[in-house]
């Protein structure tokens, strides 16, 4: 029996990617050998046996993170020799499972040998694809018993014009600088990405947890074997959406009113009011505290959440609807000014129920005052 199920090796430069997706897998109930988790037991340890001990010995699995970093460190080289130490020992096993961000070749690693690219499965496809190597179901269940889908990031870039037509395509690589570039999976594409050569406007450009309003400058289709990769370039012309316009209103602080905007984008809250019947002076500050929830001066204007129609168009499919979700409630949360900084976004669908788990800060008012710090946990019914 092994202490591990599975054991991670990678550099340091892929560790947001990767606490993904251990804690993907622990939430499953999956043992994983993480160094952030093992921090107890690791102090005081000679941590160059130690480590050789549990990548040769003490997982079923290990699964190695291949990047540029990756080959150039020593310690992931020596977790790297442990385990093809194991690998060797055991010929004809699948002990080590690579997973590229990069094309970087690892000694001894062969190009035969079959992986897994973070860039296109993300998080939840790398944790769902070695439940079933342990034979595990692909997903958790929730306590009623139905299936329980997660998501904690997205392979997928959102691109959207200002006109309201949008697509969420599966990312193969990127870089995020002075300049965006992006090479994006086909899969039925074609028409927008063409139509996109005319588009001179500004477009919402969103992967992972950044957000920019962008030009495009290049749109290039490229077929490989058959296989369609679109080549994306953009300059950014803005990724700054704070707002200085934002005031108090009825006792209520511009802080709250952001906290009320993000509970209705990921848990659908706060719907309009109704204001039939009203007195003029009660629809007036009713279309005011409407104009307040949806943005001041903000980029976009949140009147409603977009899941519900989401699971409309994808609930046959949780995994892409949840990708899709992820990456629209990051655009939404930045682009409404509702907060600066998204320090966790957690999404898992039970049936028709979306679970969130969000936390995220504002922009910071005064120097000697932390940000405003803004939790949402809830559930949406998404019939």
């Amino acid at each position: 029996m092994f202490e591990f199920q599975v054991a991670l090796s990678f550099a340091g430069e892929q560790r947001q990617e990767v606490e993904q997706v251990a804690e993907c897998l622990r939430n499953t109930g999956v043992t994983v050998f993480y160094d952030f988790y093992e921090k107890a037991n690791l102090w005081g340890k000679n941590l160059y046996d130690h480590l050789s001990e549990v990548y040769q010995h003490k997982a079923r699995y290990c699964i190695i993170f291949i990047s540029k970093e990756y080959a150039e460190k020593t310690w992931t080289n020596h977790e790297r020799q442990s385990a093809q130490a194991r690998a060797f020992e055991e010929k004809g096993s699948d002990y080590i499972l690579p997973v590229r961000f990069d094309e970087t070749k690892i000694p001894g690693i062969l190009p035969t040998i079959g992986y897994l690219n973070y860039r296109e499965e993300g998080a939840s496809g790398i944790c769902s694809a070695l439940l079933k190597k342990l034979g595990m179901h692909s997903s958790t269940s929730s306590p009623d018993g139905t299936s329980l889908f997660a998501c904690t990031s997205s392979p997928r870039v959102l691109i959207n014009s200002m006109e309201g037509s949008a697509i969420c395509s599966l990312v193969k690589t990127s870089s995020w600088g002075n300049k965006i570039v992006l090479a994006v999976v086909g899969q039925n594409s074609d028409a927008f990405y063409g139509q996109l050569r005319k588009h001179s406007d500004s477009l919402v450009v969103a992967y992972g947890l950044d957000v920019a309003l962008a030009r495009q400058t290049s749109v290039v289709r490229e077929v490989v074997d058959g296989v369609v990769t679109w080549r994306l370039e953009f300059s950014p012309t803005r990724t700054d959406f704070g707002t200085e316009m934002e005031v108090s209103m009825g006792g209520v602080t511009p802080d709250k009113f952001a906290e009320m905007r993000a509970r209705r984008i990921l848990l659908d809250e706060y719907p309009i009011s109704e204001i039939e019947g009203k007195s003029t002076i009660d629809q007036l500050n009713s279309a005011t505290n409407e104009v307040m929830l949806r943005g001041l001066n903000t980029v976009l204007h949140i009147s409603q959440s977009r899941f519900p129609e989401l699971f409309k168009m994808l609930g046959s499919n949780p995994k892409e609807f949840l990708e899709t979700a992820w990456i629209m409630a990051v655009a939404d949360l930045k682009l409404s000014s509702t907060v600066e900084v998204i320090e966790r976004l957690s999404l898992s669908l039970s049936g028709n129920v979306l679970n969130v788990d969000f936390s995220g800060t504002r922009r910071r008012q005064y120097v000697n005052k932390d940000p405003f710090q803004i939790v949402v946990n809830g559930k949406l019914t998404l019939n």
